[in-house]
C-alpha cells in the first residue's frame, strides 16, 4: 500500500513530462493524466479492500483455531467415558467462558451415541480413506445400518451422513494445515480421504467459508506475526 501511494507522484510527474515531450494539446495531456489517476486511485482501493480482507480472514482464523481447539478439549473429554454429560457441560462450560449461552446436554440413547461416535471417528480417524461411509461408520461403531439410522435419525440417508464425514475430512485438513502450515495443500485431500480436489474444495468452503488457500494464506501470515 505504502509503494504505491508513493509511486502515484512520480508517475504523475512522469506522464506531464511525456505529454510535454510528445507535444500533446493541453486536452489530450489531461485526459491522460486523468486516465492514470483513476488506475492509480482503483489500486489504492483493491488495495484497501485486500488489507481489509485479510484482517478479516485472519480474526476468522484465530476464532477457528480456538474452537477447533476446543472441539478437540470436548471430544477428549467424552471419548474418555469416565464422566456423565452433566459433567461434561460443566467441564465445557468452564474451557468457553465467553459463550453467550450453553446448551443443555441431552440424555438420551441417541444424543450419547452421537457423541461418543463423534469422539471416537475424531480420534481414530477412519475417515480418511475414501471408502469410508455410512455402511463403514455403522460398522465402525460396531451396529448394524438400521440399528445406526435408528441412533442417528440427522443421517438416515447416506448422503447426509458423507456431509458429516467430509466435514470432519475438512476439520482434519484445517488442523493440519494448523501445524504445518508449509505443507502443500494439493497433498491434503487424499491425506483426508477425499477422492478428488474439487470434493475438497467443496467441504472445505462450505465447512468454513473460505477455500483452502485462503485458510493457508491467513494462517502463514498469523503465525509470521506471532
Amino acid at each position: 500500500m505504502r509503494k504505491k501511494i508513493a509511486l502515484t507522484a512520480p508517475l504523475l510527474l512522469w506522464a506531464t513530462q511525456y505529454c510535454h515531450a510528445q507535444a500533446y494539446t493541453l486536452a489530450q495531456a489531461n485526459t491522460i493524466i486523468m486516465i492514470l489517476v483513476f488506475v492509480v486511485v482503483l489500486l489504492l482501493v483493491l488495495g484497501v479492500y485486500g488489507l481489509r480482507y485479510n484482517k478479516i480472514i485472519h480474526r476468522r482464523n484465530e476464532q477457528l483455531l480456538r474452537i477447533l481447539n476446543a472441539l478437540d478439549n470436548y471430544r477428549a473429554i467424552v471419548g474418555e467415558g469416565t464422566v456423565s454429560l452433566d459433567e461434561q457441560e460443566e467441564l465445557i462450560k468452564e474451557q468457553l467462558p465467553k459463550a453467550k449461552t450453553a446448551q443443555t446436554a441431552q440424555t438420551d440413547g441417541s444424543q450419547t451415541f452421537y457423541v461418543k461416535m463423534d469422539a471416537r471417528v475424531n480420534k481414530e480417524k477412519p475417515f480418511t480413506d475414501p471408502a469410508f461411509d455410512q455402511q463403514a461408520l455403522a460398522a465402525f461403531m460396531d451396529v448394524d445400518l438400521e440399528t445406526f439410522r435408528r441412533l442417528v435419525p440427522r443421517y438416515q440417508e447416506a448422503d447426509r451422513t458423507l456431509d458429516y464425514i467430509n466435514s470432519l475430512r475438512a476439520e482434519y485438513a484445517a488442523k493440519l494445515l494448523m501445524e504445518h502450515s508449509g505443507r502443500p495443500i494439493d497433498e491434503l485431500p487424499a491425506m483426508c480421504g477425499f477422492t478428488d480436489v474439487a470434493a475438497f474444495n467443496k467441504a472445505f468452503k462450505f465447512a468454513f467459508g473460505i477455500t483452502p488457500t485462503d485458510y493457508l494464506n491467513s494462517m502463514t501470515n498469523m503465525f509470521k506475526k506471532k
